[in-house]
């Protein structure tokens, strides 16, 4: 009877293991069932709001720059590597701060990564010395010459295909710009200082190019880290033309500290960061289409704090870039 009363409990007890192994492997076999999760990582709405405020930020770039700097001095080098500086120490904050600092150390470099942060840099410094020497409307065309020179390389150099609709989009902004700077029909009148920001935006435009062909390299990296190398090679770029130029900073008031210190913030880390954030969400002929929203911003800085001429045709000009830019959201995603 004792032997009989004691059965009970231990098939109670040699059962129970094999009850707590059939309760914990639904679970895993449910694991890979979250696997679709990764797909809508993607959010095009997200990338949009990304580009548009990215762009914004770009295109006060003008602003901050002339108000940054004292009058009759030409700061583009020093204050752009300020921008860079402030930026790559941002991303490194961040990378801390997600607990990505490793992979700074464990990514391996390139020399396409090295030479994307350095066109940037030089292509960022010599567009905002152009800002300063010459209205901001010709300055920001003659950059964003950069996506027509980067497609026509990668055409060349990588044998890229160009769509039919890329193309067209790619020609209605390059014509918008030629009547939003005045190039047709406009005033191409200018002293020798306004020649000058003419050939520094048009060196922007070649190194922005440039650097926009060295990001099709090295798709493997993050970009996070790809950010923040742009941002490191860059500071190094300009910090050598500050060295070679020696801008006189001697002029600078506490109100050019306080714009410069904006510059750094608001066209630097924001600007490039929220890039960064929309090239992950976006189609690259969108997010190129797109970002000529920063030659619209631009124009219109020039003539509400500027007071530059704002002729029909430059009107016609942003118009058109503004319907180009519009061109490559209307292709569904595949």
């Amino acid at each position: 009877m004792t032997v009989s009363l004691g059965a009970p409990p231990r098939a109670h007890v040699s059962v129970a293991p094999p009850r707590a192994h059939d309760s914990v492997a639904p679970p895993r076999a449910q694991l890979p069932a979250p696997a679709p999760r990764s797909a809508p990582s993607r959010d095009r709405r997200f990338g949009i709001v990304a580009i548009v405020l990215s762009a914004t930020a770009m295109g006060a770039a003008g602003l901050f720059g002339r108000m940054a700097t004292p009058a009759g001095a030409v700061l583009g080098e020093a204050l752009t590597f300020g921008r860079m500086a402030v930026g790559a120490v941002g991303m490194l904050v961040l990378l801390a701060f997600t607990r990505r600092l490793g992979q700074v150390r464990r990514v391996r470099l390139s020399g396409s990564v090295v030479a994307g942060g350095v066109f940037l840099g030089l292509s960022l410094a010599t567009y905002l010395s152009a800002t300063v020497l010459t209205d901001l409307s010709r300055a920001v065309v003659l950059h964003y010459l950069g996506p027509v020179v980067a497609t026509v390389l990668a055409r060349v150099v990588l044998k890229e295909s160009i769509t039919r609709l890329d193309a067209l989009s790619l020609g209605a902004t390059f014509v918008g710009m030629l009547f939003a700077a005045g190039f047709v029909g406009g005033n191409s009148a200018g002293g020798e200082q306004e020649t000058l920001g003419t050939v520094l935006g048009v060196a922007s435009g070649i190194f922005y190019g440039a650097a926009l062909l060295c990001y099709r390299y090295r798709s493997d990296m993050p970009s996070d880290v790809r950010c923040f190398w742009n941002f490191a090679f860059g500071a190094v770029a300009t910090a050598a033309m500050v060295v070679v130029t020696r801008p006189d900073m001697s002029g600078m008031t506490a109100s050019n500290w306080a714009w410069a210190a904006g510059f750094f913030v608001v066209c630097g880390l924001f600007a490039l960061g929220l890039l960064v954030v929309a090239g992950k969400h976006l189609r690259a002929a969108e997010l190129s289409g797109l970002s000529y929203l920063e030659v619209v911003v631009a124009l219109t800085i020039g003539v509400l704090a500027f007071g530059e001429a704002a002729s029909t045709l430059a009107v016609f000009g942003s118009a058109l870039i503004l319907v180009a830019m519009a061109l490559p959201l209307l292709v569904r995603r595949r």
